[in-house]
């Protein structure tokens, strides 16, 4: 493999820490007031680019399992937003690569539980979240 991979760490991280910025692939750009949340190096072979995304997908799951309280706060959602899917270069191998292995990751999980009682339990406790909500006269809150 030609190009070096990002450095392996764990993201136990301080209280002011906790910012997606610290995965290799999240960076602030001059011209954005928000993080960018796909930034690759440059690609010059698509195998390479490949192992280098499903590295960062294993950045991204060690963030999720060392910083649980991140979850459900749309972080994949904003990597999804900023690739670029159309890049027909070498590049392309990054996102394949990435979220080749996320599917992986995926699976290894569902085969612990069953995914349709746990979506059943997060549905009832989203209903009970709204309920709640509602009863104190609140509006619901799309985050939840």
């Amino acid at each position: 493999m030609s190009q070096t991979l990002p450095p392996r760490r764990f993201y136990r991280l301080k209280p002011h820490e906790n910012q997606a910025t610290q995965l290799p692939f999240v960076h602030y750009l001059p011209q954005r007031g928000q993080p960018h949340h796909w930034q690759m190096p440059p690609a010059d072979d698509y195998v390479d680019a490949c192992a280098y995304g499903r590295e960062c997908a294993a950045h991204l799951a060690q963030f999720f399992k060392d910083q649980p309280h991140r979850l459900n706060q749309g972080l994949l959602g904003k990597i999804a937003r900023d690739v670029d899917f159309k890049d027909p270069g070498h590049a392309r191998g990054y996102w394949v690569g990435f979220f080749s292995y996320a599917e992986q990751l995926m699976a290894l999980g569902a085969l612990r539980c069953d995914v349709y009682a746990h979506v059943d339990s997060v549905h009832a406790l989203q209903q009970a979240q709204t309920q709640k909500s509602e009863l104190e006269g609140k509006a619901p809150s799309r985050n939840s």
